[in-house]
């Protein structure tokens, strides 16, 4: 029985080891690779090291298009992820998280060639730039007719909550505000006693921020996009609370 369980034991370490060694393979394949660009990190924690490769995967994307003038198909920066494969290792007792991404499915349709580069005109920004930049002038204008005649602090609160594209950026934000008093308090969205009467940031599993949404109850309004939004468009997201110290509430536009 003893022979049993050890040759079980033998053969499963053996194919974990197995499809180790594949995954190091298909990374160091894909880093010799042109055709694809890479992000990686290695973390205690796995949600960790998932959220900086994809934040390292973004600048790498952005910093590809930029240098060679190229017109990607995304619309921002989120939309990386959602092209990206992942391939998850340990280190001890770390993980290491590997996001990658083939160029191809980055470029639009229309352009059939690319020729990595550097052009003799000026080179463009990306769409997603400018998509970017036409976000948050929309943003300032909704937030300043939500919060007429209010304090202009607060105001100054909720774009510089909007400013953070990820996790990481969020938390060196929050505390400061909190501090300074722009914000009363935040927490998980699990913790909140009146979620109806808090703000919400909603992140992904890899801890991009997808929106930011205003009071209510089932209809918000999306102050990224403007639009009305409902906090279930977003299962599988995590979100986080937060209430700022508003007056004169019953004058609300």
């Amino acid at each position: 029985m003893k022979r049993i369980i050890t040759s079980i034991l033998i053969g499963s370490l053996s194919l974990a080891i197995f499809a180790i060694d594949g995954k190091l393979e298909r990374i160091n394949a894909i880093k010799k690779s042109s055709d694809f660009l890479y992000g990686e990190a290695t973390m205690l924690k796995q949600e960790d090291a998932a959220s900086y490769a994809y934040e390292l995967l973004q600048k790498e994307v952005i910093g590809w298009a930029e240098q060679n003038g190229i017109t990607l198909q995304i619309k921002s920066v989120v939309d990386i992820n959602g092209l990206a494969d992942t391939l998850v290792t340990r280190r001890a007792e770390m993980y290491r998280v590997f996001a990658y991404v083939k160029k191809s499915d980055l470029i639009q349709q229309t352009d059939s060639v690319v020729e990595e580069k550097p052009q003799p005109q000026k080179i463009e920004k990306p769409v997603m730039k400018s998509q970017d930049s036409l976000v948050t002038d929309s943003v300032k204008q909704i937030i300043h007719q939500r919060f007429f005649g209010k304090k202009t602090r607060m105001n100054d609160a909720l774009l510089r909550i909007n400013e953070a594209k990820n996790f990481f950026e969020l938390k060196s934000i929050m505390q400061p505000l909190k501090e300074k008093g722009d914000i009363l308090d935040f927490g998980k969205y699990a913790t909140a006693k009146q979620p109806e009467l808090c703000y919400l940031i909603v992140y992904d599993p890899a801890g991009n921020i997808c929106a930011l949404l205003d009071k209510g109850e089932d209809i918000r309004k999306n102050l990224k996009t403007g639009k009305d939004d409902n906090i279930r468009n977003y299962r599988g997201c995590g979100a986080i609370w937060f209430t700022l110290p508003e007056i004169n509430d019953n004058n609300k536009n």
